[in-house]
């Protein structure tokens, strides 16, 4: 831009008259203008054609008012209209000022770019109005020009470039215009309210009262049709041409009439009606500075005349880079257009090929063959391409090609559905199959093994769904990711499980090795039994650990799975735990109040019924029995106290390295809640680790024990009784000798014969007509109901009168019930029970 200055404005240290060559340049020109201070009507260009926008307004300005007396006192009014339809003999009528105007014999374009001038003085029914306004007036190039054509770019961005930088925009439309769209310039208008909403709308939220006026001049307004007729037509066109806008969202509830006020102007015949004409000119130029009804203050941009030239630059800088205002020649619509056209008809053949294909090849069914869909895929893509390129390649090439791009991309998203459900397919059937191999290796080689079978369910993937991504233009990156992260989380739960199944095999190893270790104990407890347990529970835990520690002393430890440090060490940490956990469910289970009742009872048994020698004992007399059954007891109830508590050898309890009672760790290592443990054990307390039996426990079998050995011991003293209050068989023969008189008697005397005859007579009666059997079973249960009978009696007599029959039987027993009762002599018990 600095090399326009040498065009733009006066160099420093020259002189205006050096620059005189420069002052017969027109508008027409496309060059900058300097300004002769003689000639300060002269019109300086703004943006010339190229759409360069000059530097050097400013000095144009304060050439022609000093700026620093104009300040905020100065007004901006632009004409646009089409080409040839007098903006530039109006603004001159009017303003005073020195436009270019159209060569009536040639009728081509005048103006170019956009040129502005300073108005020394305004038209008036007072025939001149001094400019105490400092009025600047912008010409426009016109639109609709055939110096441009198809090209309206420029059209668009001169007009919102005027849109956006004055005070009032004289619309110059003639009569014959109005209704008409294009004529009109309607389209263009459109495309400039739609554009000037994006670019500067948003300063309306802020509450900005700023607007423009919109002064529609009519031309040639001859009568026929009222002036308020033809404004209420322009009024319904442009405020349609506002309600079809494509509003940003935020700026959606804005109305016209939050940007522009409109006002109409009606001005007669220039050549047929040559004074009319100057008289409406000069009753518009009475409504600009005479009755001032046309400038308000919310039309002003509220800035100094010198702030609004950087303004302009920057609304330019603006317009020019925005793309929304290059829109298309009617060439490239018509391409558009049959492109589109093209485009649908052969998407629409390709749809119907399309679902036979996706039918045949469903993702479900095993048999599909990924290469031949592969290539099927291709060759339909191929051939709706080629189809395209036959019809549509004669028109606009950009428009064919972006076409092209757009119709490919369609037809790939088209096959991305089918893709997308082969992918899908192919991406569970491979975490299914990859599922089931990790799972079948069971911890052998894991680490080694589940790589190179991610690796190879990976490639597998990537190979398979290569074949039908269009040579890879349908990504499946995102897929092949997914399918690895799902890998990924079925490595790790697999190496949980697997580490998982090595803590459980490895607490089953200790506590089968320490179930062995406590049963060879408990054989013969004594006062290091608890020391060899112990020793041997740490030698399994440490053969355990040390298989698995990576060096001898280092303290990391690899499982093989391929897991992480941290894992390992927990891992590690929940095997202590539960190994320290089962220990102590092990000595419970074995050393229960029902296992140490039976081993009490054993080693009972081994001292009280055998002797040194493993013999069977046959006690002969009372004193050997009551002094051994003293020493069973002994030898029975040491262990007692050794297998309550696990002391070791010097008196010290064994503790654990963990508290295995503490709910958190429990919960932490075992999975084990508050809330099982108390479902668990709501009657137990928490206990002593090294407390294998409670004194409550110990009470009960103790006095289960005693009950035993004392039934044991009063059967065995009553087999002694037995044998020593036995009859001597000589004295059945004393009582045969002495008692043979009187055993004669008794088989001499007739009542006794004779009922030994009836006696003998039935019994061969019964014998001979096999009626013995049921004649015996007649008589036992005769004897039985007779029996029941007497014990019936027998106890109403005894419960009616208990005391007394009490009085009477501790009478028989001759007061050994009290002596039983004091002395606890197992001896007299016997007597008493036998009794």
């Amino acid at each position: 831009m600095s090399d326009l200055l040498d065009t733009t404005a006066i160099p420093e240290g020259s002189s205006i008259g050096d620059n005189d060559e420069n002052l017969s340049a027109t508008s027409s020109s496309s060059s900058f203008v300097p300004i002769d201070p003689d000639h300060i009507q002269d019109a300086i260009q703004v943006i010339d054609e190229s759409k360069t926008f000059n530097q050097g307004i400013l000095k144009y300005i304060n050439k022609t008012t000093p700026v620093s007396s104009v300040g905020n006192n100065y007004h901006i009014i632009s004409v646009f209209g089409s080409q040839s339809t007098g903006k530039s003999t109006l603004l001159n009528k009017l303003f005073h000022t020195n436009f270019d105007v159209m060569d009536e014999q040639r009728r081509q374009q005048t103006t170019k770019g956009i040129w502005m001038a300073y108005s020394p003085s305004v038209s008036t029914t007072k025939q001149l109005s001094t400019n105490n306004e400092n009025i600047f007036v912008m010409d426009v190039e016109g639109t609709d020009g055939r110096e441009r054509g198809e090209d309206q770019d420029f059209e668009r961005k001169a007009a919102l470039f005027a849109l956006s930088t004055s005070e009032i925009l004289i619309v110059n439309i003639w009569e014959t215009q109005v209704g008409l769209y294009q004529g009109a310039n309607m389209g263009l208008l459109k495309t400039v309210f739609e554009v000037n909403l994006t670019l500067f709308g948003k300063s309306k939220l802020d509450k900005n009262d700023h607007k423009v006026l919109l002064l529609i001049v009519i031309r040639d307004h001859v009568g026929l049709t009222p002036k308020e007729n033809l404004s209420a037509t322009i009024t319904q066109d442009l405020l349609k041409i506002w309600e079809s806008l494509n509003k940003p969202a935020e700026l959606a509830h804005l109305r016209f009439e939050d940007f522009f006020d409109i006002d109409f102007h009606a001005l007669h015949h220039k050549v047929l009606q040559p004074k009319e004409f100057s008289e409406d000119v000069n009753e518009l130029g009475d409504r600009l500075v005479v009755k001032k009804e046309l400038f308000k203050k919310n039309y002003h941009h509220n800035i100094p005349i010198d702030g609004w030239t950087m303004y302009a630059e920057n609304c330019w800088e603006q317009i020019d880079n925005n793309k929304d205002l290059d829109l298309p020649t009617q060439q490239i619509l018509v391409a558009k257009f049959k492109c589109d056209e093209i485009l649908n008809s052969v998407y629409d053949e390709f749809l119907e090929k399309y679902k036979d294909l996706a039918s045949r090849n469903v993702p479900a069914d095993a048999d599909v063959d990924y290469q031949d869909l592969g290539l099927l895929l291709l060759d339909l893509r191929s051939d709706t391409l080629e189809n395209y390129d036959v019809s549509a390649s004669r028109y606009a090439k950009t428009v064919y090609e972006q076409r092209r791009d757009a119709l490919k991309q369609k037809l790939n998203e088209k096959f991305k559905e089918l893709f997308d459900n082969h992918v899908k397919h192919l991406s569970e059937k491979s975490i299914k199959q990859f599922e089931t191999n990790i799972a079948a290796l069971k911890g052998k080689n894991f680490d080694s093994e589940v790589a190179r079978l991610s690796k190879e369910t990976s490639n597998s993937f990537i190979t398979t769904a290569g074949l039908i991504s269009l040579e890879n233009e349908l990504p499946f990156e995102s897929h092949a990711s997914n399918l690895q992260d799902q890998l990924d989380v079925l490595i790790a739960q697999q190496q949980l499980v697997e580490l998982k199944s090595i803590t459980n095999k490895a607490i089953k190893k200790i506590n089968t090795g320490l179930t062995k270790a406590i049963q060879f104990e408990l054989t013969d407890p004594n006062e290091a039994t608890w020391d060899n347990i112990l020793a041997k529970f740490k030698q399994l835990t440490s053969d355990i650990l040390s298989k698995y520690e990576s060096e001898e002393g280092s303290g990391e430890y690899n499982f093989g799975l391929g897991t992480k440090a941290e894992q390992n060490v927990e891992a590690i940490e929940t095997l202590k735990f539960k190994s320290w956990n089962s220990f102590y469910e092990v000595t419970h289970k074995i050393i229960s109040k029902d296992n140490l009742l039976t081993l009490l009872k054993d080693r009972f048994d081994d001292k009280f019924r055998y002797d040194e020698n493993g013999l069977p004992r046959l006690y002969q007399d009372a004193h050997d029995l009551e002094a051994n059954y003293n020493n069973s007891k002994q030898y029975a109830l040491k262990v007692v106290p050794l297998l309550s508590i696990a002391k070791l050898s010097d008196s010290s309890e064994i503790l654990p390295d963990y508290d295995i009672f503490n709910p958190k760790l429990r919960a932490k290592y075992l999975g084990v809640t508050e809330q099982d443990e108390s479902d668990d054990e709501e009657d137990e307390d928490e206990g002593c680790f090294a407390e294998i039996i409670t004194e409550s426990e110990k009470a009960e079998v103790l006095a289960k024990f005693k009950k035993e050995t004392d039934a044991k011991f009063i059967e065995t003293k009553r087999s002694i009784v037995q044998h020593v209050t036995q009859i001597p068989y000589y004295i059945y023969l004393v009582i045969v000798v002495l008692g043979w008189n009187e055993f004669m008697a008794i088989v001499r005397n007739p009542l006794f014969f004779s009922l030994s005859l009836v006696l003998g007579a039935g019994f061969y009666i019964l014998y001979s007509m096999n009626l013995l059997k049921p004649a015996l079973i007649v008589t036992q249960r005769l004897v039985d109901e007779v029996v029941v009978v007497a014990k019936d009696k027998l106890r109403e007599v005894l419960i009616e009168d208990h005391p007394q029959q009490g009085r009477n039987l501790e009478k028989i027993a001759g007061g050994k019930l009290d002596k039983l009762e004091d002395d606890d002599e197992p001896a007299e018990s016997f007597e008493m029970q036998d009794l």
